[in-house]
């Protein structure tokens, strides 16, 4: 998928995936990876990249996904068709990122639906079609997947 791309295109992609680490006690650890082009060589491949490395928000080891920093496309690759698909593009109404971005401020259902003018049963409501968009169980959980995902 990289190297299909044209070189002046490479550096705006992304490539992530999660994978578990284990202690030296037999903890399993879900880690998100995700690494990005810097520089690329005379010849177009990745000479220097950003490699970051943090707990993911996922529950359980998922696809490996490339996203383009200039747009909201994002491809996965299927192991089982070794190919690399489109996905639908995730939209989120400005509703539901402002509810997001209070939550990450650590403000209650009810502080979030005193700030929008909205009643505490209308903020939950928003969070829970959140969690179903997002495939989140919770707000924690649902912060981490759009902030991967460049939503918020």
């Amino acid at each position: 998928m990289l190297t299909d791309q044209p070189v002046e295109k490479r550096l705006d992609l992304s490539i992530e995936y999660n994978f578990h680490i284990r202690t030296s006690e037999k903890h399993s650890h879900l880690i998100h990876h995700k690494l990005t082009p810097i520089l690329l060589s005379d010849k177009g491949d990745v000479w220097l990249a950003l490699c970051t490395v943090s707990l993911s928000p996922e529950k359980n080891i998922g696809d490996v996904v490339i996203s383009d920093h200039t747009c909201t496309d994002r491809y996965i690759y299927s192991f089982e068709g070794r190919r690399w698909r489109k996905q639908p593009e995730l939209i989120l109404s400005d509703r539901e990122k402002e509810i997001l971005q209070l939550s990450v401020k650590g403000l209650s259902n009810t502080e979030i639906g005193e700030t929008l003018f909205i009643d505490a049963n209308t903020v939950k409501f928003h969070k829970k079609k959140l969690f179903e968009k997002l495939h989140a169980e919770n707000i924690t959980e649902a912060v981490g997947i759009a902030a991967n995902m460049r939503l918020i």
